[in-house]
């Protein structure tokens, strides 16, 4: 029988809704002897809308792509889109 741990809710920065992904340890999830695997829940306004399960052995490679993603934002110039506002959140027109 599979036993989660939930590790982590993680809110993302959206400023519209009020979205997040879940974070478990799921043991045993295919049955007694499957191997274990990180669970990432997709949750939009409060409904479960995605899921992905990653296996440990591949879970570095996933970190590695995910820093990568990042350092591929990093190298695009963003333009600040409430800077003129000088406001962290903008307002209608």
């Amino acid at each position: 029988m599979a036993e989660y741990i939930k590790v982590k809710d993680v809110v993302l920065s959206q400023y519209f809704r009020e979205d997040k992904i879940t974070i478990t340890h799921v043991e045993k999830p295919y049955g007694e002897f499957s191997s274990p695997v990180a669970r990432i829940h997709r949750v939009e306004n409060g409904k479960r809308t995605g899921l992905i399960e990653i296996p440990y052995e591949n879970l570095e490679d996933v970190i590695d792509a995910l820093r990568k993603a990042e350092d591929v934002n990093d190298s695009i110039p963003h333009n600040d889109i409430h800077g003129d506002l000088k406001s962290e959140v903008g307002g209608g027109a």
